[in-house]
């Protein structure tokens, strides 16, 4: 072949190439764009004050040095995060942990080559439990596991600590006592975590040539912008190259769950105010549609192009944020269901206090009024919604019938607010609305002179 045909030929794949590779993230100036992701605890403990029990019975050597040494670095991990009180004597929450299983064994790397080399390895398994005191109910459980130095390639220790580099990695499993120690904050980290917030930077390439526009929205953080303009952007010929449109689609969902689920974070650091109650569910729930539906779309682009690997971490990334939140609207059920049940026994208790003391006598003398009931919960901290739960029960227009209660705009207010603080204003419209006119007990207008 003459050299003019090697030139054609040349020229030939110069013009074929962009058109083989179409979209992609490039290869020599690739663009990549830095999001702080944010994961919310397993469980939102509403009992601030918090004891924390440790055990190691199971463990025939050094168990004892190491469950202080875990309790320790747990405690001081909890007493950082302004939200919560380390209380032995009077907890609202309680949380326990059982260290099941640890070792730490020598190990050959390489072995029978000239790479071979010793080092280190382990594992530590811990049942993990989070206590309501006043229900008794378990709000978390959970065995975890954490363990060193069989994957060198990748990274044991939990994201709640700064990720370590491979060549550190390496070197703490060198020695047993670096072993160890990746062992224990790895499972601390993995405990703190369930009732923390989570912080995890990662970095997300993206895509060039047509899609270069909404890159840019994505490099400003514009998530909404680039959602909305991408799905409106029409598709692709090909399936292959729409899969980085999608891609996008599917950043920006996640990007802005993670931005609802900081602003949950703030409200309950008290940085916003603003957020009422209702707004957080509501912006949870919102934050939960979006990891299901960037899921979705990972899942899609992946099947539609294998090929390329950049596609997984968001895949793998949602997968481990919607388990977490499944874990969050299970555990609320769950919990609901414990102050709801605690609710009912608190009232047939008092309900038989009634009896016995000669039931049916008006709330001055012995039978405990509607009233009483709803002062006891709120001294006892009992969640405001299982409040309401009772005062709409039937229960409570039995209590008020058996104890001849009438709301009284004279006393009853005050006694609210006393108690009750911030929630005494909905629970007063929420008796009297459920008493009625006809049982309400409101001083007589004084006639004109």
């Amino acid at each position: 072949m003459n050299n003019r045909a090697w030139v054609a030929l040349l020229t030939a794949t110069i013009v074929i190439v962009p058109c083989v590779h179409g979209q992609g993230f490039g290869v020599f100036s690739r663009k990549v764009v830095t999001i702080n992701r944010i994961l919310p605890p397993s469980i939102n403990l509403k009992g601030k004050k918090i004891r924390v029990e440790a055990t190691a019975e199971s463990l025939p050597h050094d168990g004892d040095q190491l469950r202080v040494l875990l309790k320790t670095k747990l405690v001081t991990l909890i007493q950082k995060d302004p939200r919560f009180i380390l209380n032995e004597t009077s907890p609202e929450t309680v949380l326990k942990f059982s260290i099941t299983n640890y070792y730490t064994e020598r190990w050959t790397i390489n072995p029978g080559t000239q790479a071979a080399a010793e080092a280190y390895r382990g594992k530590i398994e811990v049942a993990y439990q989070a206590m309501d005191v006043a229900t008794d109910a378990a709000l978390d459980s959970e065995n975890l596991v954490q363990t060193a130095g069989y994957d060198p390639a990748g990274s044991s220790s939990p994201s709640f600590f700064p990720t370590r580099s491979s060549a550190k990695k390496v070197a703490a499993e060198a020695s047993e006592n670096e072993t160890r120690d990746q062992l224990v904050d790895g499972i601390v980290g993995s405990m703190a975590m369930r009732i923390a917030p989570t912080e995890q930077p990662f970095d997300a390439l993206l895509p060039g040539k047509q899609l270069e526009p909404l890159s840019s929205l994505a490099l400003n953080h514009r998530w909404g912008a680039l959602e909305e303009q991408a799905e409106q952007m029409g598709k692709f010929p090909k399936p292959e190259d729409d899969c980085y449109r999608l891609y996008l689609v599917a950043l920006a969902k996640e990007a802005q769950a993670y931005d609802l689920t900081r602003e949950a974070n703030e409200r309950d650091l008290g940085k916003r105010t603003d957020i009422s109650p209702r707004q957080a569910e509501e912006e949870f729930q919102r934050a939960q549609n979006y990891l299901d539906e960037a899921g979705a779309i990972y899942k899609q682009i992946i099947a539609a192009n294998p090929r390329e690997k950049e596609f997984r971490p968001g895949d793998a990334r949602t997968e481990e944020a919607i388990t977490i939140y499944a874990k969050i609207v299970r555990y609320k059920e769950e919990n609901a269901k414990a102050q709801a049940a605690l609710t009912a026994r608190t009232a047939e208790a008092a309900k038989a206090g009634s009896s016995s003391a000669g039931g049916g006598q008006d709330s001055s003398s012995n039978g405990q009024s509607p009233l009483d009931q709803v002062l006891n919960f709120c001294s006892r901290g009992i969640d405001p919604d299982s409040i309401k739960e009772y005062i709409e029960s039937p229960d409570f227009l039995s209590d008020a019938k058996a104890s001849g209660y009438k709301f009284s705009f004279s006393k009853d207010p005050i006694r609210l607010n006393e108690v009750c603080k911030s929630n005494a204003a909905v629970f007063q419209r929420m008796i009297r609305e459920r008493l009625g006119s006809g049982t309400a007990s409101k001083p007589p207008a004084r006639r004109p002179q």
